[in-house]
């Protein structure tokens, strides 16, 4: 490429710079979601006018950055907003006849109508000065919030339950017990229940059938067998 037209490039990247536009949930509520709207075009001139665009083009707000962080907007949304009232983009104000906008961005409206996903689950034996305890993390990929999270005994009882922040995992804790019991982690929204495979706790003898394994040591293992370790009721942090 010839230098000419390496400054021709240059010069074009300086005059239509690039915007990006980004959205992420900050809070959940029972009715409405609190969402924040990043506008950002790192190589534009300061100060810089962003824009946020509703839908049909309409001015939502505005701000000016002297700098060339980018400009967040926040936004209420509530279950009765239409969806094509949802799709937003931002546009930069270069001068007073040069603007350039992003592309769309359209909240995700099957935010409130998701299935959860099968939950993903971390069974951890940990020895603390308190006594052996299981560490147990739980989440899942996708659904609708809010997610309740539930340890569950093979025969349907609930030991533990947790209503995790969006996109936030369960952590459970409890004294291991002297008593095998298989445990599951199960994920449960207004739209369906997900459980996760089926685990022994503390490891013993395994029934027919997929199952996941809890891993310890084989002398830790004996011990819980035989009964060496206390049973204490479960418990959470």
């Amino acid at each position: 490429m010839s230098r000419d037209s390496q400054t021709s490039v240059v010069e074009s990247w300086e005059v239509t710079p690039k915007i990006f536009i980004e959205y992420k949930v900050l809070k959940v509520f029972p009715k409405n979601r609190h969402f924040l709207i990043t506008c950002h075009s790192p190589h534009a001139p300061p100060p810089i006018t962003y824009i946020l665009l509703g839908n049909g083009d309409i001015e939502v707000n505005k701000k000016i950055m002297k700098t060339n962080d980018p400009a967040s907007f926040s936004i209420n949304v509530t279950h009765k907003s239409r969806p094509d009232l949802l799709s937003y983009s931002c546009q930069v104000l270069l001068s007073s006849r040069t603007r350039i906008t992003s592309e769309k961005v359209l909240i995700d409206w099957e935010l409130w109508a998701k299935p959860v996903s099968q939950p993903e689950t971390n069974f951890t034996l940990m020895n603390r000065g308190s006594g052996p305890r299981v560490e147990v993390i739980c989440q899942v990929s996708s659904g609708s919030p809010p997610i309740t999270y539930s340890l569950v005994g093979k025969d349907g009882y609930v030991y533990i339950q947790h209503k995790s922040l969006y996109g936030q995992p369960a952590n459970f804790s409890f004294s291991l017990m002297k008593i095998p019991v298989w445990l599951q982690c199960q994920a449960e929204n207004n739209v369906s229940v997900r459980s996760s495979g089926l685990i022994l706790v503390p490891p013993g003898k395994l029934p027919q059938g997929p199952t996941l394994v809890l891993v310890g040591s084989l002398a830790y293992i004996s011990a819980v067998t035989f009964g060496m370790l206390r049973c204490s009721p479960m418990r959470t942090n």
